[in-house]
């Protein structure tokens, strides 16, 4: 009989005390007990149960997950933002969603030649298609002529290009591209009576390609590409023989520096 109240009343001092106390779970899941709770738009006081100091504590909200009264009632808060809780800095590049559908290239290649060739492509929303629209400046105002010169005479050029991208944009892809171009040269020829004289030729040729990019930076690529084309010559004002060119199988290749924005 003594030991079964002595039980019961271990039992009642022991709910006193849990009703006596509130819990507050903070978001890194650590409770504290506490006593005297006030709370403010941004802040939590209280006393910790049971402490023999006279201390008033505070915890901002936005490291209070839940708090639980002494009636057993349930509070929650949701995350307040707050210059602790800001990443700081910039997010990460993400090179398969955050690159720009337009690219600006210059053909290294051509400078051989003594040719300025820039390109523009559009990449569509998709990723998987590109047009690309390249122009070609002669540099060379001389008319040193030697059989297969067409390339070092050159006046302009331009085309159009149909990139094709089989697995959309990312840091680093490889693309097909049927291509056609035209372009016209300078000729020299010998007239009657043994004259030099100069002409225009032109250049036409339809090539599919092959090659890919490396994407080194949000803004910069190197880009390369290499392929088999046959080119048709028009050079119907000349008459000398040793610079008539014949229609020919070519294998096209190049590489760019490519700034996409």
């Amino acid at each position: 009989m003594a030991k079964g109240i002595v039980f019961l009343l271990c039992m009642l001092v022991a709910v006193l005390s849990a009703n006596g106390q509130d819990l507050i779970t903070r978001t890194d899941g650590v409770v504290l007990k506490a006593t005297q709770l006030e709370i403010t738009p941004n802040l939590v006081r209280f006393r910790l149960f049971e402490s023999s100091d006279t201390l008033v504590y505070q915890i901002s909200l936005t490291d209070v997950r839940s708090i639980q009264k002494e009636d057993g009632s349930v509070q929650t808060f949701a995350a307040i933002a707050s210059p602790s809780m800001v990443l700081v800095g910039k997010a990460s590049f993400n090179y398969e969603t955050d690159l720009g559908q337009n690219i600006f290239f210059f053909h290294a290649f051509d400078l051989i030649y003594n040719n300025l060739t820039f390109a523009y492509e559009r990449i569509f929303p998709a990723g998987k298609l590109g047009l690309k629209i390249p122009v070609t400046f002669g540099l060379s105002r001389n008319s040193d002529q030697y059989f297969g010169s067409f390339r070092e005479n050159t006046v302009f050029g331009t085309g159009v290009e149909l990139k094709v991208y089989p697995a959309g944009q990312g840091r680093f892809r490889y693309f097909l591209s049927p291509a056609v171009h035209l372009s016209t040269f300078r000729i020299s020829y010998y007239a009657n009576w043994g004259l030099a004289e100069e002409s225009t030729a032109s250049l036409y040729s339809a090539a599919v390609k092959a090659g890919g990019y490396y994407q080194f930076s949000k803004r910069f690529l190197f880009s390369a590409d290499l392929g088999i084309g046959y080119r048709f010559f028009n050079h119907s004002g000349t008459t000398d023989e040793y610079y008539i060119y014949t229609n020919e199988v070519f294998v096209p290749a190049n590489i760019h520096i490519g700034f996409r924005f």
